[in-house]
């Protein structure tokens, strides 16, 4: 197969497929893994697709900021089961962080009412939906409210939430690279979630599977500081095996 027929094929399969990797490839068109790495270089200075750490996607690896009531309409039939399976964690007595993606704030219709929880929170819209059950304590993080998200963030939020603990964070995020690690579009939030990562016992992170390989402005953490993963079905094998091997635990929505 020559060069030209290798990138139509290449480009053929990550059309289909959504993304590819680098091993795959060279062992479905028999070339080297040397060979598929320069031809991703080259294909992705046509700007026909997009190169990741091991491999590429026909979608754009960075991600950009949205307001709330356009994140709200994506992929909203996943969010709300991976929220359903999330939320299956709280129990009672338990000291719970709340992120402020629209994925966490789904939690809200599943999060057994009759439990006696304490919720800290930087999101307006987690705090307002919960505030009408009296067995449900809820700290809200004071600080500049971010009107994208309509929650708080700034050094004010930062300086609240250094002094709290908690046992179990729920984190929406916006992307996940193998090398980057998790990040979200916005600096200052990705601050505030570095300092509820650091004070809560377990960190769950809450996302689709279209947020793999993707990349946010503001990064996180690395991979490594997370404990575990809720995502839908259709995450990458080779990823998953990655996470498990980093001591995340990774469990599916069952919707």
């Amino acid at each position: 197969m020559n060069i030209s027929l290798r990138h139509q094929e290449i480009l053929h399969r990550i059309k289909v497929k959504g993304h590819v990797t680098v091993a795959d490839l060279a062992r479905e068109l028999q070339v080297s893994e040397v060979t598929v790495r320069k031809d991703l270089n080259y294909l992705e200075g046509k700007k026909l697709l997009f190169r990741h750490h091991g491999g590429a996607s026909i979608n754009n690896p960075y991600v950009l900021d949205r307001p709330i009531s356009q994140k709200q309409l994506l992929n909203a039939k996943e969010k709300k089961s991976i929220a359903k399976k999330a939320a299956s964690f709280i129990e009672e007595n338990d000291v719970v962080v709340l992120g402020s993606g629209t994925t966490v704030f789904s939690m809200m219709s599943y999060i057994p009412k009759e439990l006696s929880i304490t919720v800290i929170t930087s999101s307006l819209l987690v705090a307002a939906s919960l505030c009408k059950f009296e067995n449900i304590h809820i700290i809200n993080i004071g600080g500049t409210v971010r009107h994208s998200s309509q929650s708080t963030v700034g050094q004010h939020a930062q300086e609240m939430m250094s002094q709290l603990s908690a046992n179990k964070l729920f984190l929406g995020v916006y992307g996940v690279d193998e090398d980057f690690g998790v990040s979200t579009s916005n600096t200052e939030e990705a601050f505030l979630n570095k300092v509820m990562i650091k004070n809560s016992n377990k960190t769950f992170l809450l996302l689709d599977s279209t947020k793999f390989g993707k990349k946010g402005l503001g990064k996180i953490c690395d991979l490594q500081e997370v404990d575990a993963l809720i995502t839908n079905m259709e995450i990458d094998d080779v990823f998953e095996k990655t996470l498990k091997k980093m001591g995340i635990s990774v469990y599916f929505s069952e919707d």
